[in-house]
């Protein structure tokens, strides 16, 4: 083999290890870097009793270099649909999304006056929570059944 031959290899694997890259960069790019979470906040009290109602917070947070835009958040009751929640939740753009940006966060708390989502009309505690950006990827809301089962079990005296 000549020179040349070990030129053309070479060139060849280094076009490669480029190409590897640009895939490596262009899925770490995409807005696939975002989380959800609840979190369950207990009752403040004093000696003489509760102060403040719990608090269930429902957040999510673009982690990723790139905008996202939800559309919605759903609640699911055991086996059935998903109820459709957000697109009152949130100020919207033009087109009913919520934009997240890079590095930001959305956050929807509810307390014992505003908690009716939470159960649906046969009296079944949500199981499942998520969100839905606009290309339809979901976003399930990590231990959203148990912390909304500890909420209201906390929230009945209020």
């Amino acid at each position: 083999m000549e020179f040349k031959d070990y030129l053309s290899i070479a060139a060849f694997a280094l076009s490669l290890v480029s190409v590897g890259f640009s895939i490596g960069f262009g899925l770490y790019d995409r807005v696939l870097n975002i989380r959800a979470k609840s979190i369950y906040y207990e009752a403040d009290s004093d000696e003489d009793g509760p102060v403040s109602p719990p608090v269930l917070t429902i957040s999510i947070a673009n982690y990723g270099r790139r905008d996202a835009y939800l559309e919605y958040l759903y609640f699911q009751y055991g086996a059935s649909r998903p109820i459709i929640y957000a697109e009152t939740v949130w100020e919207a753009d033009i087109h009913g999304r919520y934009r997240l940006g890079e590095g930001s966060r959305y956050e929807q708390s509810f307390d014992p006056d505003s908690d009716g989502i939470l159960r649906n009309d046969k009296g079944e505690i949500a199981t499942r929570v998520f969100f839905q950006d606009s290309l339809g990827r979901r976003y399930d809301v990590k231990d959203a059944g148990r912390n909304i089962r500890k909420y209201l079990e906390a929230a009945k005296d209020f």
